[in-house]
């Protein structure tokens, strides 16, 4: 029961973590032509180690397996929630698609929210994902062996 309950609540706070990343990126400003940001590389590096430190206090691969996924599917979903009810509140983007298709705008903008999270999110933070859960359950079980 114990041991649920901490899987649990570490793929509650990997997806919490991952979320805010994803959001985070979603919004930060786009570099300016013909520049480099290196901010976008760090907030990778940071869903990197997260994933890693997530990854450490899980001890099965198959749970962290799992886990991964389920954590990006949370993720994913969560984050299209977030994005969909900020453009359609607070940048007001409803009144632009109200004109094409009246009382359908919510569905434009949680479509246009899910291709902007999508094209963030795969394949790149998946695959950092599951490398760093499985770095980190590998580091956790040769620190630790005894847990299980």
């Amino acid at each position: 029961m114990k041991n649920k309950l901490r899987d649990i609540l570490v793929v509650i706070g990997w997806t919490a973590s991952i979320s805010l990343m994803t959001i985070i990126i979603e919004y930060s400003k786009p570099p300016r032509l013909g520049s480099y940001s290196v901010a976008f590389d760090a907030y990778r590096l940071i869903i990197l180690v997260m994933s890693f430190l997530f990854g450490m206090f899980l001890v099965d691969l198959v749970k962290i397996l799992y886990s991964s996924i389920g954590t990006i599917i949370l993720s994913t979903v969560i984050s299209v929630m977030y994005t969909a009810l900020y453009d359609l509140y607070v940048l007001g983007l409803g009144k632009y698609f109200s004109e094409v298709a009246p009382g359908w705008e919510w569905e434009w903008v949680t479509f246009l929210a899910f291709l902007r999270i999508f094209h963030k999110t795969f394949p790149v933070v998946a695959i950092l994902v599951l490398i760093g859960g499985m770095i980190g359950g590998v580091v956790s079980d040769w620190l630790w062996p005894h847990r299980g």
